[in-house]
C-alpha cells in the first residue's frame, strides 16, 4: 500500500511539473526571452500592429498558451503578460516611441520571437485629434521620482479635471481644471515635496471618471 501511494505520488509531481514549467514566461525585469525561460527563436512568428499606444501582437504557429513583452529603447520592460490564453492581446505603451515586441510560447517546445513597433501619436497638447474614446492612462514611468507624465484622451469637448489623491483620499493638487477640446493629452506631475507613497490621479471629463495608482518611490 506504501509504495502504491509513493507511486501515485511520483505520478502527480510528473504531471504537475511539465504544467508549470512548459509555458512561456517573461518577468516584467529582465527583456528577452532569455530572462523568462524560452529558449528556440522562431523567426516569423510574431506580428504587429498599432492603436493610439495599445500594441495588438499576433503569436501564430501555436493554439496554446502565449506571453509577451513590450521593450523600450532603453531596455526596460514598460508592460508585459506573463501568460494569456488570448491570441492577440495587446500591450499598452506609455507614450511615442521605438519599442521591441518579444513574446513566445510552448507547444512541443519553448519558442520565442522579437519585433520592433513604432509608435507616432499627434494631437498631444492643445491640438485636436479624434481620439474614439475617454481614456486614462497608466502614468510612465511607475514608480516615479520625481516627476511622472499622466496621459488621457478626450473624444470632445469637455469640462476636464485630472487630480491628485494620498492613500487617505485626501486631494494632493489639482493638475487640469478647464474646458478641453477633443484631443490627446499629456501632462507632467512633480512630487518633489511629496513623501513617498501610493498616490492615485483621477480624470474627469464630462460624465467619464477613471482613478489609477501611482507610486513615488524617493
Amino acid at each position: 500500500m506504501k509504495y502504491t501511494i509513493m507511486l501515485l505520488l511520483i505520478g502527480v509531481v510528473l504531471l504537475i511539473v511539465p504544467l508549470t514549467n512548459s509555458r512561456p514566461s517573461f518577468n516584467g525585469t529582465n527583456p528577452g526571452c532569455a530572462g523568462g525561460g524560452c529558449h528556440t527563436f522562431q523567426d516569423g512568428s510574431v506580428s504587429v500592429s498599432v492603436n493610439d499606444l495599445d500594441v495588438q501582437i499576433t503569436v501564430s504557429g501555436t493554439s496554446s498558451a502565449v506571453a509577451g513583452e513590450l521593450v523600450d529603447d532603453s531596455g526596460t520592460v514598460v508592460d508585459f503578460i506573463n501568460v494569456t490564453n488570448s491570441n492577440p492581446f495587446t500591450l499598452t505603451a506609455p507614450g511615442p516611441g521605438t519599442y521591441i515586441v518579444n513574446a513566445g510560447y510552448a507547444d512541443g517546445g519553448l519558442f520565442w520571437d522579437s519585433s520592433s513597433v513604432t509608435i507616432t501619436l499627434t494631437g498631444v497638447g492643445e491640438n485636436p485629434s479624434s481620439p474614439a474614446l475617454y481614456k486614462l492612462y497608466d502614468n510612465y514611468p511607475n514608480p516615479f521620482n520625481p516627476s511622472t507624465t499622466l496621459r488621457y484622451t478626450i473624444p470632445e469637448e469637455a469640462f476636464t479635471t485630472l487630480k491628485i489623491y494620498n492613500s487617505l483620499g485626501r486631494e494632493v493638487t489639482t493638475l487640469v481644471n478647464e474646458t478641453k477640446p477633443a484631443g490627446i493629452y499629456d501632462v507632467e506631475f512633480s512630487a518633489t515635496d511629496l513623501a513617498s507613497g501610493i498616490y492615485y490621479y483621477t480624470l474627469q471629463a464630462g460624465s467619464f471618471t477613471a482613478t489609477k495608482k501611482m507610486i513615488l518611490m524617493k
